[in-house]
């Protein structure tokens, strides 16, 4: 009998601790405001996979909050005119210092790429724009990747998902659990996750 009351109090403290990280993670990604929005860096740095991220990391480069934009994960067919043509804005982009990604189909990938990029520079800042409910995993993977550089987060709340509550939970929940899954294997040195 005491077996089984050891077990059931086990799993319901896994539970608990599974939970409370949701509800933690959850609280932390819908709240999440972009760090330092005054401060310019060397770089803008867009991972792509969501509505609304290409399109504020361009509405940056055109108010010149860095002088270099990179694009990472983009689709191999997408060209720069049609990155171009998703920018609204009023102000003019830069004519130059714009950099497609292609190789990233990844979180970790797009950190790889991002690295790979920044080698190229003597950049020490940049500026990290990704979905709301993304960025504690983006910031984690490149924080791993690019130790030495400044990270600023810059989360773009997806209205698109702000409307389907349904779709919201279920992509946070799957966030959650990779963000988990790659902490533990960050952790113990598992690079290749």
């Amino acid at each position: 009998m005491k077996f089984w009351l050891l077990m059931f109090t086990f799993i319901l403290m896994i539970a608990l601790i599974w939970a409370s990280g949701a509800m933690a993670f959850t609280l932390y990604a819908l709240n999440i405001n972009p760090q330092s929005p005054n401060e310019d860096t060397q770089a803008i740095v867009v991972l792509t996979g969501g509505r609304d991220r290409v399109e504020k990391g361009l509405e940056l480069f055109a108010n010149d909050m860095a002088p270099e934009l990179f694009i990472s994960g983009v689709n191999t067919d997408v060209k720069d005119e049609e990155i171009l043509a998703l920018y609204k804005g009023e102000k003019a982009l830069p004519f130059c210092c714009m950099t497609l990604g292609y190789k990233a189909r990844s979180t970790m990938q797009n950190a790889i790429e991002t690295k790979e990029w920044l080698a190229k520079t003597e950049f020490k800042s940049i500026r990290l724009v990704t979905g709301n409910y993304h960025m504690p995993r983006a910031m984690m993977e490149m924080r791993h990747a690019l130790p030495e550089i400044q990270i600023y987060a810059h989360p773009v709340e997806q209205i698109n998902l702000k409307e389907d509550k349904k779709r919201l939970m279920r992509l946070l929940l799957s966030e959650y659990h990779k963000t988990v899954y790659r902490y533990i294997g960050l952790t113990f040195g598992l690079d290749n996750g």
